[in-house]
């Protein structure tokens, strides 16, 4: 994999601006492909996400689907239907878990993908995967790094 491109930093904002970041970053990121959400518990990495399906106008509740590992969206960017994929892999045991289940093939569907706790399987993950970077900074407030080769 080569060197990561930082697309967009947001530095120190609060959950307030949240919106107004997740738009920005809702209008950078690709039609299809993979996007690794990476963050401590408690970044706000399912926070963030529900708020790109709001910037997308996804009308259903984004819950995080932790426990059932992916969620499907179907959602309207660029005037082009299409869907966008939500993926939890906290509970995931391993990359066989992954292999089984499905959710390593659905890595290279044609859809955008939002996966959380990309570390579980990260001899899955796509060599072209974009990153989200989120870091809790004193104060409370948040730092997010968006990224690609």
């Amino acid at each position: 994999m080569g060197a990561m491109t930082t697309v967009h930093a947001w530095d120190d904002f609060s959950l307030e601006a949240l919106p107004g970041l997740a738009q920005q970053m809702a209008e950078a990121l690709p039609m299809t492909g993979v996007v690794a959400v990476h963050g401590p518990m408690g970044a706000g990495k399912t926070t963030l996400i529900r708020a790109l399906l709001q910037a997308w106008e996804v009308e259903e509740h984004a819950a995080s689907p932790t426990f059932g590992l992916v969620h499907h969206h179907h959602v309207t960017r660029n005037g082009r239907s299409t869907e966008v994929r939500h993926m939890d892999l906290y509970r995931l045991a391993d990359e066989e878990e992954a292999e089984r289940s499905g959710i390593a093939d659905m890595l290279h569907d044609p859809v955008l993908t939002l996966v959380e706790w990309p570390e579980r399987i990260p001899g899955l993950m796509p060599d072209d995967a974009w990153m989200v970077r989120l870091v809790p900074v004193d104060g409370g407030g948040r730092s997010c790094i968006l990224s690609h080769l």
